[in-house]
């Protein structure tokens, strides 16, 4: 089965496998996040022992043949390999995406493993911050440095840190975050241009949704896929985000929203839903 891509730039780079991205990932992170930041992590990340070089865990892991998608996972929950085995039972190789609230291009993020497996796609963050990685790391997709919002125009986005995956456009979830964790801080607001999802699909996918949706709006996921209008060729998959910054499951609602449009829940993670249409749009 054909994919629906959404055109991306035409330049083309060598096809990586996932160890040199793994390791292209290792180069980027410390130059982009920087050495405090990995240092918390090893400090909060219990590890039994130190790997030989080059392997993955403990035993010097680095995958087998039997694994198709690979020993690697870039999404928070494991996402990605959801996806993976998904698009493979729709029979869609290489499938095309939207992701809305994209994060960082390989750290955190449900698409990086589909494009280092030849997937290509449009990524939306309002974070300014991450435009550079993006630029650097996933050069063959679309990267939008703006908002996704139920109708276009300005909305307010809260930062809580440059590089945080709780900024967002809704006060009260950033609001109820920093509550719950006296850490953190709503350190700046900025004014950030808001445009919708169909804009994207008319703008950057010549009017044809792609395989696959993600939203990660902190607070908005739901008003977001709400307003999207998919027509009678929407896309394949569905990849949401239930629990936000404010902890509220929201999966209810959205699995209803999804349903109205004809998705089923085909598996859910700790903090994501994933839906399926079982049969292609006008099938």
């Amino acid at each position: 089965m054909r994919s629906r891509r959404c055109p991306a730039r035409p330049a083309r780079m060598p096809e990586m496998d996932e160890r040199d991205f793994a390791a292209l990932l290792e180069t980027a992170l410390e130059r982009q996040v920087g050495t405090p930041l990995r240092a918390l992590a090893e400090a909060m990340t219990p590890r039994p022992a130190a790997p030989a070089e080059g392997g993955l865990g403990p035993w010097n892991y680095r995958g087998h043949p039997d694994q198709p998608f690979g020993p690697v996972s870039y999404a928070q929950f494991g996402e990605d390999l959801i996806l993976q085995n998904l698009f493979h039972m729709l029979r869609i190789e290489r499938p095309g995406f939207i992701d809305v609230g994209a994060h960082h291009p390989v750290a955190c993020n449900n698409t990086a493993l589909l494009y280092a497996r030849g997937s290509r796609g449009v990524n939306i963050d309002a974070n300014p911050h991450f435009m550079p990685a993006y630029a650097e790391l996933r050069p063959e997709d679309v990267t939008l440095n703006l908002g996704i919002g139920p109708a276009a125009g300005e909305l307010d986005y809260y930062m809580i840190d440059e590089f945080s995956g709780r900024n967002g456009f809704d006060r009260a979830t950033a609001e109820a975050f920093v509550a719950a964790h006296p850490a953190f801080s709503i350190r700046e607001v900025r004014r950030i241009p808001v445009v919708t999802l169909d804009e994207v699909v008319a703008t950057q996918c010549g009017g044809t949704w792609p395989d696959l949706l993600c939203i990660d709006a902190e607070g908005l996921d739901c008003a977001i896929l709400e307003s999207a209008h998919f027509g009678p060729a929407g896309p394949r998959v569905l990849c949401v985000e239930n629990v936000s910054g404010d902890d509220h499951d929201a999966a209810g609602r959205l699995e209803a929203i999804a349903a109205a449009r004809g998705f089923s829940l085909f598996a859910r993670t700790v903090g994501n839903l994933i839906l399926w249409r079982p049969t292609a749009p006008g099938g």
